[in-house]
């Protein structure tokens, strides 16, 4: 696009596709994928994973998936498309994973069916995992409460499945308030936001992969972009992006600590503290709105959940019907009888001064 053009860049930085070559071993992610990782390998039954949206949770998750070795483990990772899912939903579509053709209607016997495909891959000396992600639609739909049920099984002494749980802190809460599956949770991961040196440090990545200059977000505006969007990755990528574009209308090369204030009055964002969960309206009022939409459309969501295998291609984490629309992409409005701009901020005036010192 034009505007990218106009800072050198190749391609979109700033995007919230998981595209490799834009992944960035954070210190928070690695830590999260380090934690699961090793709960995953020791065969524990149940593991959470939790963040605010756009924390990058899906990217933990893949990476955790990613990592696992086809010939020690059986892993399938679901996506969660629906608002709401019950537990009969989740055990047929882990049944259908594991090879079933028919699954069961009744829970008990859809529970043997499972079983059994569990008990064959023990003994062929490998391990079951299931990676659910935005399980927080099985808390809406009372799935979580047996849960338990399925990571309870064992052959020959040993469980048989673990299961990781990824979603928002409202998962979190839904199971602290079940003393049972607490009583069976092995392991919690909360994702924790970046710090100001690592989200700079973040952002530099993001501009390099594209073939970008790092100067061109001056220190104001990597400052700013690091305290209104929480520390969270998805939030950064957003307003960066919008904040570029800001840039772009206003004939400046670079990026000011003022493009990314505009950019997030622009969004209807708030700032938020790192280490909460605080959506704005627009993002708020997204959930009900997927909610409405799932629901009238679930026969054709069935067909959408996205599953993957180690033994099938695995393409990028991309969900038709997302209830976090609101952390994407957002088309700025401006208007053309803007009123006089204020006196510049100090932040600015530093800004403008580095530019001058880069020109001379």
């Amino acid at each position: 696009m034009e505007y990218l053009h106009h800072f050198g860049l190749s391609e979109d930085p700033f995007r919230n596709d998981h595209l490799e070559r834009f992944l960035h071993e954070s210190p928070p992610q690695l830590d999260a994928q380090r934690r699961l990782e090793r709960a995953v390998r020791q065969g524990r039954g149940l593991v959470l994973l939790t963040g605010p949206v756009s924390s990058g949770k899906t990217t933990v998750a893949r990476a955790l998936f990613e990592s696992l070795e086809e010939e020690a483990f059986e892993s399938r990772m679901m996506v969660v498309l629906r608002a709401s899912a019950d537990f009969a939903w989740l055990s047929a579509r882990l049944a259908r994973e594991l090879g079933v053709e028919e699954p069961a209607s009744e829970r008990e016997a859809l529970l043997v069916q499972i079983y059994e495909r569990l008990a064959i891959v023990r003994e062929d000396g490998r391990h079951a995992v299931l990676i659910v992600d935005e399980a927080h639609a099985l808390a809406r739909g009372g799935a979580l409460e047996e849960v338990s049920a399925l990571v309870k099984l064992e052959y020959d002494e040993r469980r048989v499945l673990s299961v990781v749980l990824v979603g928002t802190p409202l998962l979190d809460a839904a199971i602290a308030g079940d003393p049972q599956l607490a009583h069976h949770l092995d392991a919690r991961v909360a994702l924790r936001a970046h710090s100001a040196e690592e989200a700079a440090e973040y952002l530099e990545h993001r501009l390099r992969s594209a073939g970008g200059d790092p100067a061109l977000l001056l220190p104001g505006a990597v400052a700013a972009l690091h305290q209104l969007g929480g520390g969270w990755p998805g939030r950064m990528n957003t307003l960066a992006d919008n904040a570029l574009f800001e840039a772009y209308l206003a004939g400046r090369t670079q990026v000011t600590r003022s493009e990314v204030e505009r950019a997030c009055e622009a969004l209807g964002w708030s700032e938020v503290d790192s280490e909460s969960e605080a959506p704005s309206p627009a993002a708020a009022a997204a959930p009900s709105a997927g909610r409405a939409m799932a629901e009238s459309t679930s026969p054709e969501l069935d067909e959408l959940e996205a599953t993957f295998s180690p033994t099938t291609p695995r393409p990028p984490l991309r969900r038709p019907v997302p209830e976090r629309a609101a952390a994407g992409r957002t088309v700025v409005a401006f208007q053309s009888d803007r009123s006089p701009k204020p006196p510049p901020k100090l932040e600015d005036a530093v800004d403008e001064l580095f530019t001058e010192l880069i020109e001379e």
